[in-house]
């Protein structure tokens, strides 16, 4: 099956294996075991281990996701630069309140980023 990662949340291990709840844009939320590498906004490739208890198992991840070679990152001027710190500081600050979690930091990062530039 293929869908798109909308949420990760760590969901502690089971039997020294790291679980990840996973909520998918068109399938619902499923439990991963193991490294799960896709990121928010990811498309995956998974196949459903256990219907009944929504398990499933990752396959591979394209679209932005953590496998394969990294996306070159922008170069950005010292302006730029000052505003996309003002970001991450701003996202930084949401994390430690507990409104967002860590794992959306690139997502709100790039949110709050685009925002200061218009």
């Amino acid at each position: 099956m293929r869908d798109v990662v909308v949420k990760v949340t760590p969901d502690g291990d089971y039997n020294g294996t790291p679980k990840y709840k996973v909520q998918l844009q068109g399938n619902g939320m499923y439990t991963f075991f193991g490294k799960f590498t896709a990121k928010v906004g990811s498309e995956i490739e998974y196949n459903v281990s256990n219907p009944k208890y929504k398990t499933a198992k990752l396959i591979s991840v394209s679209g932005g996701g953590g496998s394969g070679s990294a996306p070159s990152k922008p170069k950005y001027d010292t302006g730029q630069s000052i505003l996309r710190q003002v970001a991450f500081k701003g996202v930084i600050e949401l994390i430690s309140t507990g409104k967002i979690d860590l794992l959306e930091t690139e997502h709100y990062t790039n949110e709050f980023h685009n925002l200061l530039n218009k």
